[in-house]
C-alpha cells in the first residue's frame, strides 16, 4: 500500500497563514485572503516565477508555497 500523505484543507492553509503572520499581508490598503494567495500561486508559473521568487517576494516560508501548490493539485 502507498502511503499517500493527508489531503490539505482550508483550515490547514489559514492555519499555516495564522502561524506565519498574515494578519500582516496587505495589499491595496486590504488585507491578502487565501484566495489571493491561491490566485497568485496559481499564476506565477504562467508569469515565469518559481514558487521561490514568490515566496522570497511574498516574504513567506517555501513550505507555505508548497502547501497551497499541493492544495491545488489535489483539488
Amino acid at each position: 500500500m502507498v502511503n499517500e500523505p493527508s489531503r490539505l484543507s482550508r483550515e490547514d492553509l489559514e492555519a499555516m497563514r495564522q502561524e506565519f503572520g498574515a494578519d500582516e499581508w496587505y495589499a491595496h490598503g486590504r488585507p491578502l485572503r487565501l484566495d489571493d494567495d491561491l490566485y497568485q500561486v496559481r499564476q506565477i508559473e504562467w508569469a515565469g516565477f518559481t514558487l521561490n521568487d514568490w515566496a522570497k517576494a511574498r516574504g513567506v516560508p517555501l513550505t507555505y508555497a508548497r502547501a497551497l501548490c499541493r492544495f491545488l493539485r489535489q483539488n
